[in-house]
Parts: structure tokens; sequence; C-alpha cells
């Protein structure tokens, strides 16, 4: 087989990938373009989950940053039952889990790049295809997570002095869940700096 620099339709690829993974069958044409079909569909979905974990860590870092925590909530922070990993770990656990899925997020696009190069129509049309298809799956939440992501990002908030006693008393009475960190009066945006 020699290299195509322009489209080409047919079922004699060659080689894909790894050699002996050979596709020279309508058959075997067929489930490769199934294949990347679903995986272009995957490809886009792993969009949707980046933009939730940035959204995610952008909201975590808005909360941090609203009120100082008082001392007896650090305090009952530190408390920790025993069947529940430290803090550290859980954290590392976390980014190696989102670390893992960056890579195969990366890995999957430049095969799917790798895969358009062969130049052969029936694939590119499968790779393109499967990624029309995710974006419509996935499009309105990739859409939906974007917006708040840009709105945590640019969203200030400065705790007041009753935002700080309301968390404390919160905190001090964790038998009942809390229903906020910050109540809903007094607690708007762009309030004088808690002293």
């Amino acid at each position: 087989m020699h290299m195509h620099m322009s489209f080409w339709w047919g079922a004699d690829v060659g080689d894909v990938f790894f050699q002996g993974l050979t596709v020279s069958t309508t058959g075997a044409m067929v489930a490769l373009c199934v294949t990347l079909t679903v995986l272009s569909i995957v490809y886009e979905g792993l969009k949707v989950h980046g933009a939730k974990v940035r959204a995610r860590a952008a909201r975590e870092r808005k909360q941090s940053a609203s009120c100082p925590p008082s001392e007896s909530a650090t305090l009952l922070s530190l408390e920790t039952s025993p069947g529940v990993l430290r803090p550290l770990s859980r954290r590392f656990c976390a980014f190696f889990a989102e670390a893992t899925i960056f890579l195969f997020h990366n890995m999957l696009g430049y095969a799917l790049m790798l895969t358009v190069m062969i130049y052969n129509g029936y694939l590119f049309v499968a790779v393109v295809g499967g990624m029309a298809l995710g974006y419509f799956f996935f499009g309105h939440m990739s859409m939906k997570v974007n917006m708040e992501n840009v709105q945590a990002r640019r969203t200030n908030v400065i705790c007041t002095a009753r935002c700080l006693q309301a968390a404390e008393s919160c905190a001090m009475s964790h038998s009942a869940p809390c229903p906020s960190s910050r109540p809903k009066t007094r607690c708007s945006n762009y309030q004088t700096l808690c002293s």
C-alpha cells in the first residue's frame, strides 16, 4: 500500500495503528468506521467532563476564598472518621484520576487525528460524523458548564461579619446539616469586608 496525499475511497486501508491490525475487507472497514464513530463521541463527552472539572475547581476556589474559616470550623474539619481517607490522599487520588482521564482524552484526540491523516474518505466521515454526534449529545451540557465556569470565575463574594457569625454557629451545631456556608440575608456580593 502506498501513502495517499489526497482523499480516496476504498476498503483496503492496510495496517491501522499496529502491525497486524489490517483492514482490507468491507466488513473490517465497516467495523473500523463504527469504532471510530463511537470513539469520536467519547472524545466529545470527555470534553464536557473536563469542563465540569474546571467548573468544580472554580466553585471550590470561590467558596474557599469567600469567607475565612472560623476556628471551630477548622477544628471540626480536622476530625476524620477512621474509615475515611485523609484529605491529602483523597486529593491525590482525585488528581491522579483526572490526570488519567486527561491523558486518555489527549491520546484519543491524537489517534483520531492520525486516522484522518490516512486520507480515507470513509474514515474521515466516521470521525467527523462521530464528533458531530458527540456535539449533538453533549454540546448543550458543554455550553451550560462553560457558562457556569465563567460565572464562578467572575463572581467575587466578600463576606460580612454577619456571614462569619452564621458560618460559625452552623459549624458549632454540626449535628444538623448546614444549608450553606453563607446565609442568603446580607451576604450579597461586594459588601464590606469582615473585620
